[in-house]
């Protein structure tokens, strides 16, 4: 399946679209890092944990159950998804960062940034749960926030 992707320009929204019609979103808060979004019927909550926020839990969109989390790791900008008790591994394709993949026990995603001056791109999916494709999104704002912040 294809989707696109297009993010505001203050970062704190991402549409996503399948053609011409919105099926998700995802908002982010700038200052503390919180995000919730919803696509293909998962409604999630992203919450960073610790003062270097080197992990973010994933919770249901009322913030009451624990669904999984996203651990970060700094130095190979890549972060391990776990949700729902199955492990994903995300990480940038190349050193631009302008394409980076998801891949799970069974099915895989793929993400490009399309656009030059705005943040927009394209999401290659088969079988991947709504929830991780939001994620993934949520992990690529992390590290851009962060890349943005140490310049």
């Amino acid at each position: 399946m294809a989707l696109t992707w297009k993010t505001s320009f203050s970062g704190k929204e991402c549409r996503i679209f399948r053609d011409k019609l919105i099926v998700g979103i995802l908002k982010t808060s700038i200052w503390k890092g919180d995000a919730y979004g919803e696509l293909n019927g998962h409604m999630l909550l992203f919450k960073p944990l610790g003062f270097w926020k080197r992990s973010t839990r994933i919770l249901d969109i009322e913030g009451k159950r624990e669904l999984g989390k996203i651990e970060y790791n700094w130095w190979k900008s890549s972060a391990v998804i776990t949700y729902e008790e199955v492990v994903y591994e995300w990480r940038y394709k190349s050193w631009s960062r302008k394409s980076w993949d998801v891949k799970g026990p069974e099915e895989s995603a793929g993400f490009s940034l399309s656009g030059f001056w705005r943040n927009e791109g394209n999401i290659e999916y088969e079988d991947m749960p709504g929830a991780i494709i939001l994620a993934a999104l949520y992990v690529q704002s992390f590290f851009s926030r962060a890349a943005a912040a140490a310049t």
